[in-house]
């Protein structure tokens, strides 16, 4: 499965180099996060092995023609995650919550997809990660048993990564740009006003471009790198993200600080766990940042502003 290349030492005399190309194989290679390794990791000239459910999707194809092998995979099916990575260098594992909106069988997914990685004895494990909430001190609402279910479970699965003994990289990521072209695009109230409404007065919130996180998850498989690594694009509180979007679309957009509480009530599907995100966010505003220090990101990657997104992404907000 390992693809080798020949090189030459010197111009008169060919002497063959044997090369490994790394191998990474990718969870979720048609969404978001996936999509933006692979593409980080294909203009490397890494060989890619993407994992998906539907190998005939127009996503999947378009990998396909790239070079990516595609494989089928369902995490709810551990038979189906046998030996799918046997002969990678590294595993990039991602989970969706958002699918399906439960915790633990998020963790079981994840749980799952390690075990696989392990079985077929790979070096480096990458995992998307993001707190346990519970593991604060705070008066956040709990929600049944969790207060963040789709930050605490990934939380929970770090914490296992931990107790392996495997080279792991724990990819403590931001709220997604990419979230206002789809699930919290800005649309105009009746006045014709576009509002961004968030629980988080005006503390800062790090945000970051999945493209950026590609770019990580390529800088930290090339260099080995293990242990915590936060990743972020920028970070700006509610104000300047209204004003860069007001820049940027010609147009007024305010930012409206709303409660948490009244958040939660706002009666779209998870609310309550987004209302409680940006509270945990907001109350432990200090540590959150810190740890997707930009300092520390402008070290291993070169991030795209939220300036810059915006302007090249217009026509979507």
């Amino acid at each position: 499965d390992l693809k080798y290349f020949m090189f030459c030492l010197f111009e008169d005399t060919r002497l063959p180099i044997l090369y490994k190309m790394v191998v990474i194989g990718i969870c979720g290679i048609t969404g978001a996060q996936g999509g933006a390794v692979a593409d980080a990791c294909l203009k490397q000239d890494y060989s890619v092995k993407g994992l998906t459910r539907n190998t005939s999707s127009d996503k999947a194809v378009q990998y396909k023609q790239k070079g990516v092998e595609l494989v089928q995979a369902d995490y709810d099916n551990t038979n189906s995650l046998k030996g799918v990575f046997d002969g990678c260098d590294a595993v990039f594992i991602m989970t969706n919550f958002w699918e399906h909106m439960d915790a633990k069988r998020e963790y079981k997914q994840a749980k799952a997809i390690i075990d696989s990685a392990i079985e077929s004895k790979v070096p480096h494990l990458v995992w998307s990660s993001l707190e346990d909430t519970r593991d604060y001190k705070d008066n956040i609402v709990y929600i049944g048993e969790y207060k963040v279910p789709h930050l605490d479970e990934k939380g929970m699965i770090s914490k296992y990564l931990k107790t392996l003994d495997v080279n792991a990289t724990l990819l403590y990521h931001s709220f997604f740009y990419e979230n206002f072209t789809g699930m919290m695009k800005l649309t105009k109230d009746e006045d014709g006003i576009r509002r961004l409404c968030l629980p988080m007065s005006q503390s800062i919130l790090p945000i970051v471009t999945v493209e950026d996180i590609g770019k990580m998850v390529h800088k930290v498989v090339k260099d080995k790198i293990y242990g915590n690594v936060g990743v972020a694009s920028d970070h700006l509180t509610g104000s300047d993200m209204a004003k860069t979007f007001s820049e940027a679309l010609g147009e007024p957009v305010e930012y409206v600080p709303v409660p948490a509480s009244v958040y939660r009530g706002f009666g779209f599907p998870g609310c309550e766990d987004i209302g409680n995100m940006f509270e945990f966010k907001d109350v432990h505003n200090k540590e959150f940042c810190q740890s997707r220090n930009m300092e520390d990101v402008k070290k291993l990657i070169s991030p795209v502003s939220f300036k810059e997104w915006c302007v090249l992404n217009k026509a979507l907000l």
